[in-house]
């Protein structure tokens, strides 16, 4: 009986260990960098993302990110505004059109004073070798002297750095999304990164 007993306890002592296993190996691909800065590397495209102005002021119309892309050895992709998704409670969120975004938000100014009074916590990652292009941003503010970019090229050591807007749908502290990128012609060429509120 003893035997018994042991055996049926060893089994639920193995369906918890592989139970809590398989929790946080969903969670694994995605790093904390600090400060709301994550990383995730595992996919053909290294993406990065500084959400520390989405998730402090998290009752904003449109949630600001700034996004670091570059690819794995060997990879390139070609990721326009369509090739972004954000992922909250199963449901998927485009990015908005430049006009739409332009017509209902005038904080982009604000935002950018706001993510520079934080410290950096990508740079000091792998994304510090790429090589940015910084002349094109999908949302550029009304103050920099940036193109408006509808298509961001990027390979392994050339990389992207844009910020992006999505409409809030109610995130609220605790919530957990996710930033999907692909490439625009390619959906097996992808990357996505995990943000906690």
């Amino acid at each position: 009986m003893t035997n018994i007993l042991r055996r049926c306890r060893m089994r639920k002592l193995l369906i918890i260990i592989l139970a809590v296993a398989f929790t946080f190996a969903g969670f694994a691909k995605t790093r904390h960098l600090g400060d709301f800065s994550y990383i995730n590397t595992d996919g053909p495209i290294n993406v990065a993302v500084n959400a520390v102005v989405a998730v402090k002021f998290n009752k904003k119309k449109y949630l600001p990110f700034i996004l670091y892309l570059g690819t794995d050895k060997g990879v390139t992709a070609n990721i326009d505004r369509n090739s972004i998704v954000m992922e909250y409670k199963g449901r998927i969120y485009h990015l908005p059109s430049y006009k739409e975004w332009r017509k209902n938000y005038n904080e982009d100014v604000y935002d950018l004073s706001l993510f520079s009074r934080e410290p950096e916590h990508v740079f000091p990652s792998e994304m510090s070798i790429y090589q940015f292009q910084t002349d094109v941003d999908f949302f550029p503010a009304r103050n920099e002297g940036l193109k408006i970019g509808n298509l961001l090229s990027i390979s392994y050591r050339i990389g992207a750095v844009t910020k992006v807007y999505f409409k809030n749908p109610g995130i609220k502290r605790g919530d957990t999304i996710k930033i999907k990128i692909f490439d625009k012609d390619n959906k097996s060429i992808y990357g996505e990164v995990e943000i906690k509120f």
